[in-house]
Parts: structure tokens; sequence; C-alpha cells
């Protein structure tokens, strides 16, 4: 089974545009299921946005983040990099919507 965070829960972030359909979409997929995330607002953490991007090779949104205590998984619609144990992709929101969920159980 995978480590839990400090406080036991896994915990979900979602770096965000305000204008981003799909970042809407998945917000709401969230909160319907009853899944709790950290909203990030990348237009009000530009610089943080902007490393994530870099590092990541991605310039798509929403990028989610897992901590799972002793490591984060991340999670892109596209990179140039190659995909691993913390590094995956999704293709549609309902892909990462069901991706999200299999590390929260």
């Amino acid at each position: 089974m995978i480590n839990r965070g400090m406080n036991g829960e896994v915990g979900v972030r979602v770096l965000t545009l305000s204008d981003c359909d799909y970042c809407m979409w998945l917000k709401s997929e969230l909160d319907a299921k009853g899944i709790s995330y950290v909203d990030i607002d990348a237009n009000k953490n530009s610089e943080f946005a902007d490393s994530v991007e870099e590092k990541f090779k991605t310039g798509f949104y929403p990028i989610v983040f897992i901590d799972l205590g002793n490591e984060i998984i991340t999670i892109v619609s596209e990179t140039d990099l190659d995909t691993s144990k913390t590094l995956r992709t999704y293709d549609t929101i309902t892909e990462l919507v069901e991706i999200i969920k299999t590390y929260i159980k």
C-alpha cells in the first residue's frame, strides 16, 4: 500500500488557469466525487507555474501533484519527458480523475 502524508491523507494539489475549461471541469469532477484538493492558481503563482512548466516540459493545464508522503506524483497531459513512476500522463479529464482515485483509496 502507499505511504500517506503526515496527517494520514494523500495530498492532492491542482495547478490551474482561471480561464481553462479543462481545469474547471477537473475541479467540478473532484468536487462531485468528494475528492479533497488544493487549487493553485497559476495566474497568481506565475513563478511557480513557470518553473513547473519548465521542469516537466509542458504548457498544458491542469497539472496535478499527488503527495504520498515519501514521493510526489506529477500528472500532466503532455510532456517531452519520459514517463515514470512519479511522472504520469493523461488523455482526458475522466482518465485523470480515475488516476487520482487510484492514489487516494
